[in-house]
């Protein structure tokens, strides 16, 4: 039995002391390729020079990575240069740039450019090795904000530099792109309720001339206007042509406009929104920096905000500028569209096997509460914004989320070609954020994108996704909870087959200590991201997305990687027990197919026939056994290795052991998904719209046929 890995390590992992020659051949077009072999002149006869690097540390293996030209991230792993003295020498293109890392890591200990000259390159025990973790309490506030917040007025306001009014506070705050009027106060004039109203509405058409973040803080203070000379009539006055209450558009355009200006901000609404999470030893704040200093953050894989990103004109930046709910509206009317509802208490909970799982035929049963229909676009807005005015004590929640790019870009809509004004919102997106996206490690294209509207109340629980992410917010704050990569025993994932697989079963709002004690060992971090910002979010970190403060829309971009990428286990080492895992339980499903879950499920709590788990215990054991080889093959590996009893023994007790059945009443392994016990929605105007979904559905269902 041959592990999965073996074939790709070959080309990176040379034997230790081995001297290496790669050649990087020019070519006409610009671009660079690579291979491994003897040396020999570019192809179009362009000049190359020789670069040595050697390692001196004492105990650490290092990665060489090739970034291609100056401005990408790793593309290519070629390490090691082995501890001890090993070394490499290369014939490289001048314009390239290269960095050397601790093995099983993305942290550069020496990053170094190729210029004319010949180099020679060495790691030392005086280039520090690792980089500490964060103070928690170390983010400061920006240093404008004090000075700004001391103005009384918008005149004051505008007087002092890099400060702006915010017409939703009434306050003056750091200068925002979106959210303040940063050069000038607008004049003082008078109206009619009526005129008021009219201009509101004209400024808040997206197929008017100037449309953007502008027109939306003017149509606010008319809003404003209307509701002070409304409001001795004890009326909600409706915007004409809109037919909408302007309370209900002044909710909308102030989820937009009252942004995240500064750190402080970010530290306060982190503080007031942080549940039983606080008792948690170890939570750092996500760094929040300006664009210069966030792209290190992104060609290394870890999270970032960027503060700074969407600054220019509307039609270069049209999510943050000029996205309201209103505007999309306009132009997603066709087809439908996929909406997760369920109450607040458990609102919204992805239910997504793993391709492992899934090709093996063995799912665990699927009996979820959340529930899935589709819808117009326009009829979940009507949705949203009767909940707004709703009285329930616990609403239905909804939370909007469809792809609206497909591979490398291409926009659609309803699995459709996006309408004209949103494919060219979606082509400048994207236009604006892939130089963003060539910083993340290995990057090949973006893979896809998905637009996320929801309610005030909903939270998305810890889960990881295995591909970068670039996330940008229409409107509206988010709170982010993140974990490191890994963290088994702390996170309590659920196993590959079950709906929630790639899911922590710890509800980390509200934890049960008693039942996943592990979970305060667990390395967190948190953050607070709003329009205007950028949040890098890199593959397999663990993520919870909250929102607690208003309602929100987001776009986000997967990523996929190059061919050449090395396994994820190779460069990040926080993912080898993960990695493990995934082979043994493909080792089992490849034997046991559909009855591999029952399999696992019994081999840890010690039931079923002996020879059945006779073999499984074995197949296991041999899997260990092909891994622990591997393992002893890559730099920084550590030994000795645990035992091959003790991995089974770990995987069965982290991965198949009391799988939740406190959630999930009647769960047996080897059950078939069950999906006729959805919540029904409400009465009667969701059944009326519902769609079912078609037959090819594999990971969510839409049914109508509720009982009466």
């Amino acid at each position: 039995m041959v592990f999965w890995a073996l074939a790709i390590l070959a080309l990176f992992f040379p034997a230790v002391g081995q001297l290496v020659n790669i050649t990087f051949v020019q070519l006409g077009s610009g671009r660079a390729s690579v291979q491994n072999g003897p040396s020999h002149g570019g192809e179009d006869g362009a000049s190359m020079e020789t670069s040595g690097v050697r390692n001196d540390l004492k105990a650490v293996d290092c990665s060489l990575l090739w970034h291609g030209p100056i401005d990408s991230g790793p593309r290519a792993d070629f390490g090691p240069v082995p501890a001890q003295g090993g070394q490499k020498v290369l014939e490289v293109v001048v314009g390239h740039r290269f960095s050397v890392t601790r093995a099983g890591s993305l942290e550069p200990l020496l990053q170094f450019d190729i210029t004319s000259d010949v180099h020679h390159y060495s790691i030392n025990e005086s280039i520090a090795v690792g980089r500490p973790v964060p103070d928690p309490d170390s983010a400061e506030p920006s240093s404008c904000a004090a000075d700004c917040r001391s103005a009384a007025s918008c005149d004051q306001c505008v007087q002092l530099t890099g400060c702006g009014w915010s017409v939703v506070r009434q306050q003056c705050f750091p200068g925002h792109p979106f959210a303040t009027e940063n050069s000038e106060c607008p004049e003082t004039k008078s109206g009619t309720l009526q005129t008021w109203l009219e201009e509101a509405a004209t400024l808040m058409d997206p197929e008017a001339s100037g449309f953007g973040s502008a027109s939306l803080r003017a149509a606010y203070r008319a809003l404003q206007h209307a509701n002070l000379q409304a409001s001795s009539e004890g009326a909600d006055p409706v915007v004409p042509t809109m037919d909408v209450p302007s309370s209900v558009f002044m909710a909308e355009l102030a989820a937009k406009l009252d942004a995240v200006f500064d750190d402080a901000d970010a530290t306060e609404l982190l503080a007031k929104s942080r549940h039983e999470i606080k008792t948690h030893r170890k939570v750092t704040m996500v760094k929040r920096c300006k664009l210069s200093d966030a792209l290190p953050y992104i060609s290394r894989g870890e999270p970032v905000v960027i503060t700074d990103f969407f600054r220019d004109d509307p039609e270069t930046h049209p999510v943050p500028h000029k996205w309201t709910l209103e505007y999309l509206k306009r132009f997603m009317h066709r087809g439908f569209y996929n909406v997760a509802a369920d109450f607040k208490s458990v609102c919204c909970q992805y239910y997504e096997p793993r391709n492992i799982s899934a090709q093996a035929g063995y799912p665990y049963p699927f009996n979820p509460r959340t529930h899935l229909y589709r819808d117009r676009f326009s009829g979940f807005v009507d949705t949203l914004r009767a909940k707004r005015t709703s009285d329930q004590k616990e609403p239905m929640l909804h939370y909007f989320h469809d792809v609206v790019m497909e591979r490398d870009g291409k926009p659609v809509v309803a699995g459709q070609a996006a309408p004209p004004p949103l494919d060219a919102d979606l082509a400048a997106t994207l236009a604006a954020l892939r130089p963003l996206a060539q910083r993340q490690a290995f990057f090949a294209g973006v893979a896809n994108a998905k637009l996320w509207i929801g309610q005030r109340g909903v939270t998305m629980p810890l889960h990881y996704d295995s591909a970068d992410n670039l996330y940008i917010m229409a409107w509206g704050r988010k709170r982010v909870t993140l974990a490191e990569p890994g963290q088994l025993r702390a996170l309590y994932p659920f196993p590959n087959g079950h709906p929630h697989a790639g899911s922590s079963q710890v509800n980390i709002s509200h934890p049960d200590w008693s039942k996943h004690p592990g979970f305060v060992d667990a390395t967190l971090w948190e953050t607070v991201i709003g329009p205007g910002g950028v949040f890098f979010l890199p593959g397999h970190w663990w993520h919870q997305f909250e929102q607690p403060f208003e309602d929100t829309a987001s776009l986000n971009l997967w990523s996929y990687e190059s061919p050449q990428a090395p396994p994820i286990p190779v460069r990040d080492e926080r993912m080898r027990l993960n990695a493990l895992h995934d082979y043994m339980e493909k080792q089992i499903s490849s034997i046991f197919k559909n009855k591999a879950g029952m399999t696992l499920a019994s081999l840890a709590a010690g039931r079923g026939g002996k020879k059945r788990l006779t073999q499984a215990n074995e197949t296991l054991h041999q899997a260990v056994e092909t891994w622990r080889k591997w393992m002893l093959t890559l730099p920084n590996a550590g030994t000795p290795l645990p035992s091959a009893e003790a991995l089974v023994q770990e995987f069965l007790e982290l991965r198949h052991k009391h799988v939740m059945k406190e959630r999930w009443p009647g769960w047996s392994p080897g059950v078939e998904w069950n999906m006729s016990a959805l919540v029904a929605l409400e009465p009667p105007e969701l059944r009326a719209r519902c769609v079912a979904s078609t037959e090819k559905t594999a990971t969510y269902a839409s049914v109508c046929n509720w009982p009466a």
